[in-house]
């Protein structure tokens, strides 16, 4: 969690981190003129137009449009975490990584949360040694003792106290297993157990700690899957059942299987799948889909053949465009109807799901398969509807290679020329426009954040301007759209004596701030810096104009309620004499 780190740390460390050293040394780069160009390590091309600035402490690819600082290079790369590219930034630079006291706090809550659920992975798995009827109902399923022990699996007794009684002994105890989502709170005081008489499967990190678990009822009951609620640790839209154990096999045949159970996965692995992974049950996320390409470059997703499958395919297929670069890939799998790769697994065995793997359908395939079954295209209007449809999505994905190849295929498809296609995508950048016009229109207010937007743009591209501007710019008094992060980099930059747009960039945890600051960063300024200077001067003169008008708005307010005070009072009567109300 990057909290944990101080951010005054991430700041100096990026600064001070060449952003040519960290590249250079996983590829091949050479100087020219101010920057350094290679072939680009994230799509294939024969021309290098993989560019990379230590001024700026960035990396740009002309090709596919991939981008960022050393810090999101090794995470794209070497395919680490934050956590972990901050560590290897830190290694390189010879500094140790200081914790807050929050960080700290937070690590040691963390670390007692994954020993007591390690504690009742033990305990479960010794549950189920000792339950017949658990050990049968796992050879119903086809689940070997091997399979079992690979995966933790164990067993929830049919109690409603038997884990509170044995690791409920103190207040102390109570709460971490509240914490941990292991018991709950009852209407009228005391807990219960959450997991009774349950077939347990703890979900672990790619690191193997456990963060919770799942159970899956042996006899009748509802429901059918229960998960671990959402904790500190415990993440479900984040977490992928299988990882920690198919962490090896995903690296060394670089693809991951994506199915939707943990029985999916525990069947698939029992059968030479190993690669596989499951979302817990719960439709596929941006970051399932950016985790799994951490570890392996394509990704199979397998659906099960029911509208419920077929309709978590196409979520996760259109989330699946965001993050396709042109080293990435994707395919669905869509299995016979009503069935579940386990169930296929059973019926069919493994060679005949490993011709289904092969002849799995490509991502732009699927997009296009799926948007033709939603439209009778052959009918003009049909067509019409279609492109217009298929322009949405599309118009989301990031400018580069994939992206024009995409509408090419569409068009080609669709039978329409790849012009009137992207007429679609100025029509829908149009409508934005106008939607922002109207906006305008009715609420004057609303065209200021573009001069904030303005301001940040020559920040992102000239920083250093911002020092030979002596007026104030602390804006204490405006609040609108952008002037918190605008006030951050000025105040970033002027705690600096010199500063990397890098820098500026890894500042912010957003990751929309950072996107946006990153776009920026790659937009052609075409103005000079002396230019940039007059502008920016200009701007900071009209935003304190606002900012006293504002700040004159609300004594006027509280002077109607006769609610100032002395020091308000006299800066009212300042503020009367220095601004002409009109």
């Amino acid at each position: 969690m990057p909290e944990l780190i101080p951010q005054d740390f991430i700041d100096d460390l990026v600064q001070r981190i060449d952003v040519v050293e960290v590249i250079g040394n996983r590829l091949e780069i050479k100087k020219a003129g101010k920057e350094y160009k290679g072939l680009c390590p994230f799509h294939t091309e024969k021309t290098p137009s993989f560019t990379v600035s230590p001024d700026k402490g960035f990396y740009h690819c002309f090709g596919c449009g991939a981008h960022g600082t050393a810090l999101g290079f090794l995470i794209d790369f070497d395919r680490l975490t934050f956590i972990e590219a901050i560590e290897e930034l830190a290694k390189m630079a010879g500094v140790m990584i200081p914790r807050t006291k929050r960080g700290r706090s937070e690590s040691v809550k963390n670390k007692n949360l994954q020993d007591l659920l390690l504690e009742l992975m033990s305990h479960y798995i010794d549950n189920l040694s000792k339950s017949k009827k658990a050990i049968e109902y796992l050879k119903t399923r086809g689940i070997d003792g091997q399979t079992a022990k690979k995966f933790s699996i164990g067993f929830s007794e049919d109690s409603w106290d038997e884990v509170l009684k044995k690791f409920g002994t103190s207040k102390k105890n109570i709460e971490n297993l509240y914490d941990c989502g292991l018991i709950i709170k009852k209407d009228n005081g005391g807990y219960y157990d959450r997991f009774r008489n349950r077939i347990m499967f703890p979900i672990k990190s790619d690191k193997g700690h456990v963060l919770g678990f799942g159970g899956r009822i042996i006899d009748q009951g509802d429901p059918k899957y229960l998960n671990s609620p959402e904790t500190q640790l415990f993440k479900k839209g984040e977490l992928l059942y299988g990882l920690y154990e198919s962490k090896e096999f995903l690296r060394s045949s670089n693809h991951a299987i994506i199915v939707e159970g943990y029985t999916d996965v525990i069947s698939l692995a029992h059968n030479g799948f190993k690669n596989s992974l499951a979302t817990l049950g719960t439709a596929t996320t941006d970051a399932h889909i950016k985790k799994a390409f951490r570890f392996a470059d394509k990704i199979t997703f397998c659906f099960d053949g029911d509208n419920a499958g077929r309709k978590a395919a196409w979520k996760a297929c259109k989330i699946c465009l965001l993050n396709i670069r042109a080293n990435k890939e994707a395919r669905f799998l869509i299995l016979p109807k009503d069935q579940d790769p386990d169930e296929t697994m059973q019926s069919s065995g493994p060679e005949f799901f490993k011709k289904l793997l092969k002849n799995a359908t490509p991502l732009s395939d699927f997009f296009i398969e799926t948007i033709k079954k939603k439209f009778d295209t052959s009918r003009p209007s049909g067509i019409a509807s279609a492109a217009e449809y298929s322009m949405v999505p599309v118009n989301r994905i990031r400018n580069g290679i994939y992206k024009d190849h995409l509408i090419e295929k569409i068009a080609s498809e669709l039978k329409v020329k790849t012009s009137q296609l992207k007429k679609f995508q100025h029509q829908d950048q149009t409508y934005r426009i106008q939607k922002i016009s109207l906006q305008t229109q009715k609420t004057p207010s609303t065209h200021r954040p573009s001069l904030i937007r303005q301001a940040i743009n020559i920040l992102m591209h000239y920083p250093e301007v911002v020092r030979e501007i002596s007026e104030e710019k602390e804006f204490k008094h405006i609040h609108e759209k952008g002037i918190d992060i605008l006030r951050e980099i000025i105040t970033l930059i002027q705690s600096n004596e010199s500063i990397k747009l890098a820098t500026i960039i890894e500042h912010f945890n957003d990751q929309k701030i950072k996107e946006h600051l990153k776009s920026m960063t790659v937009e052609k300024l075409i103005i000079s810096q002396m230019e940039a200077k007059n502008e920016l001067h200009e701007i900071v003169l009209r935003l304190n104009e606002r900012n006293t008008r504002s700040e004159l708005k609300k004594l006027v307010s509280k002077a109607k309620n006769n609610a100032l005070t002395e020091s308000e009072r006299k800066r009212f009567l300042a503020l009367s004499k220095s601004i002409e109300i009109k």
